[in-house]
């Protein structure tokens, strides 16, 4: 049976997250260790007295975690890049800038290393959006608000007001971001231009809180302009494939003359040669 196990970080006081217990239960893992951050991952790659070595790693972390996976690429498998957050809230003339910056503290509010951009060509979005942004903070903790802040007026967050929307698509498309929202009344409008997002949410129904926890799709998303070539984590993450092939005695001859012409141009002889008369004189044997 395949061995699956979960790390995750215990909580003060050295318990388990009881809904991290609960999930594992439902999702059928039994085995689940106390630990987290670049630590787990080495566990994980190396094994240790009491933890399995693992094949492949998937979930994500902070940046410790997302340098461990990176570092023992050669030992394990690390799945898709994932983490720390991001986003891009996209926001068109036909929304307030107030549920833009609503939707842009989503986020921002999970740590100092997350990114969140707010990107609009819209001047007024953005103006409705800084003047909001006082107004949601004085209903968050201290903690979150803390950590939005540091986002939003550091180097990897803010609000980006384009001349034109092909500018608003050209930066989407060359960050990549893990979290997309096209905030707009009709964002199938520009859904078709977006090349590069790991998850796409549309209009104004639809913020990264329902994406994170109930929509349905996979919330492991590539990260660090990770979408450019990876997609979302799925059940093929978890399945190894083979490739089978049989040749029959009719079908032989036509493949091994192409296969024979391949080898003798790249100069491996005995490929070549394996589909040559020599086989044959075997075969009759």
């Amino acid at each position: 049976m395949p061995n699956i196990a979960i790390f995750t970080p215990p909580i003060p006081g050295g318990k388990v997250d009881a809904a991290t217990l609960v999930a594992a239960r439902l999702a059928g893992v039994k085995t689940v260790y106390k630990a987290g951050g670049a630590q787990a991952v080495a566990a994980a790659a190396y094994g240790t007295e009491t933890v399995r070595p693992c094949h492949k790693i998937v979930g994500p972390g902070s940046p410790w975690v997302v340098a461990a996976k990176r570092l023992l690429s050669s030992v394990i498998d690390p799945g898709l890049p994932a983490g720390p957050s991001e986003s891009i809230i996209f926001a068109d003339e036909t929304v307030h800038g107030g549920l833009a910056a609503l939707d842009l503290l989503i986020e921002a509010e999970h740590g100092p290393d997350s990114s969140a951009w707010l990107v609009t060509n819209s001047r007024r979005v953005a103006d409705e959006a800084l003047a909001a942004l006082p107004d949601h903070w004085s209903r968050m903790s201290e903690q979150r608000v803390a950590f939005s802040k540091a986002v939003l007026c550091g180097s990897h967050g803010g609000i980006l007001v384009t001349e034109t929307l092909a500018e608003a698509y050209a930066f989407i498309n060359d960050y990549a971001p893990e979290h997309l929202q096209l905030l707009s009344e009709k964002p199938f409008e520009h859904l078709g231009e977006i090349t590069a997002a790991a998850e796409i949410l549309m209009g104004p129904y639809t913020p990264v809180s329902i994406g994170n926890f109930c929509l349905g799709p996979n919330a492991v998303l590539p990260t660090s302009r990770g979408a450019r070539t990876y997609g979302p984590l799925s059940v093929t993450d978890f399945i190894r494939r083979s490739s089978v092939g049989y040749v029959t005695a009719k079908g032989f001859p036509e493949l091994a003359e192409a296969a024979g012409t391949l080898a003798r141009y790249e100069g491996f002889d005995n490929h070549a040669n394996a589909v040559s008369d020599i086989r044959k004189q075997y075969l009759k044997g």
